[in-house]
């Protein structure tokens, strides 16, 4: 039941016309669920089969530099050229060495997959108004058993889902209007003149994503580069001309693109000395002050509720209503969109709030959400 349901929430997934980073990214989470595999990774190509963008799990960012910005020391022409025949008649490719016998000798597989832990590969083609748009691709360490017939025939069936979820989710995220907390937050910890003193791993990787929303080809250097989105350095020139004692916002910026949206929040760790000035007027002027920066990410309300319903007792119709619901339709358009009569949506929706002991459509998300009820303050954003 589980497996069936996990296979369901895919086929779901592809159908809420979230954007292309954001639908790609649960992705890569949920096919562990069906397809045991150690590391996934996305990859756009263009016409030539060469790699634009990635986007990863776990993909080390020394890896990154090369595979993005020197593919051309790793795939000769040749090779670009079976791989784009190959895909062309094939959605599958279950082993590298049907393109080049000598896959395990060669230059990426011992400095782009083997440090990433990646030895077995099953590679899914994705498709965009006919033309090969990338690769799904699920990895497993040496240690583990190659992908066999049954999750492949299973990666398959799901294939034509993410073609079709991805066709539809071009610059979706424009016309989401409701974010809630991912759980995902990150700390940068830097000088007052802006340089970077400290960062978590999980800040580094989200200023990535508010930055360029994916990985991006283009001699961008991965491993050395700390992205600086504007939303950064805005909470930085606030905090310090508060202290400055000027009329400014307050030290929080929000920041929104395909990948979800991003609030920065900034704060002295250690105050700045106070230096008078000749005028008699204060003056921070000490350079030795810390700020410290949390980011904190969000992710589309529709993506969150869809995930949470997976261990709800809802039916698929039921379920299809709630989330209709959290996108503020009425009945008659909920009807509408669905087929029912606006009765029956009705019918539902009382059946819906008996099940989970609801009365308003803030108690309903509450619920679905954390499963309890109500609690003052919560809200979505």
């Amino acid at each position: 039941m589980k497996f069936s349901k996990d296979q369901a929430y895919i086929r779901q997934l592809c159908c809420l016309g979230l954007s292309r980073e954001t639908l790609i990214a649960e992705l890569l989470r949920a096919l562990h669920c069906i397809i045991p595999s150690e590391d996934n990774f996305f990859v756009g190509v263009d016409a030539c089969n060469r790699p634009v963008y990635v986007l990863a799990e776990k993909f080390s960012l020394e890896a990154l530099d090369l595979y993005l910005n020197e593919p051309d020391q790793f795939f000769t022409p040749d090779y670009n050229a079976r791989a784009n025949q190959w895909f062309s008649t094939h959605r599958l490719l279950q082993d590298f060495r049907i393109l080049d016998p000598q896959f395990y000798q060669r230059d990426f597989y011992h400095v782009v997959m083997r440090p990433n832990n990646h030895h077995y590969a099953l590679q899914g083609g994705v498709y965009q108004s006919g033309r090969g748009a990338g690769v799904m691709v699920l990895c497993r360490p040496s240690n583990q058993p190659p992908f066999e017939t049954r999750h492949q025939q299973i990666f398959e069936r799901l294939l034509p889902y993410i073609d079709h979820g991805l066709e539809t989710g071009q610059h979706a995220n424009e016309h989401v209007d409701e974010y809630i907390e991912s759980g995902q937050t990150g700390l940068v910890i830097l000088t007052r003149d802006g340089t970077v003193i400290s960062l978590s791993a999980s800040a580094q990787n989200l200023l990535f994503q508010a930055t360029y929303g994916l990985f991006p080809r283009g001699r961008i250097r991965f491993s050395h580069e700390i992205a600086r989105p504007v939303a950064l350095q805005q909470v930085c020139v606030r905090l310090e001309r508060i202290f400055q004692s000027q009329d400014t916002l307050p030290p929080v910026s929000t920041h929104t693109n395909a990948s979800g949206r991003f609030v920065f929040r900034a704060y002295w760790l250690n105050p700045p000395t106070r230096i008078p000035s000749p005028q008699g007027l204060g003056d921070y002027r000490s350079t030795e002050a810390l700020i410290g920066i949390l980011i904190e990410h969000q992710e589309p309300l529709q993506l969150r509720l869809c995930r949470a319903m997976q261990s709800s007792r809802l039916s698929s119709r039921e379920q299809e209503i709630c989330l209709a619901i959290a996108n503020k339709l009425s009945y008659q358009m909920i009807a509408a969109r669905l087929n029912l009569r606006a009765s029956t949506v009705a019918t539902y929706v009382r059946r819906i709030h008996e099940k989970l002991g609801t009365n308003s459509r803030e108690e309903l998300l509450k619920a679905l959400l954390t499963g309890g009820p109500k609690q003052p303050g919560f809200r979505v954003s």
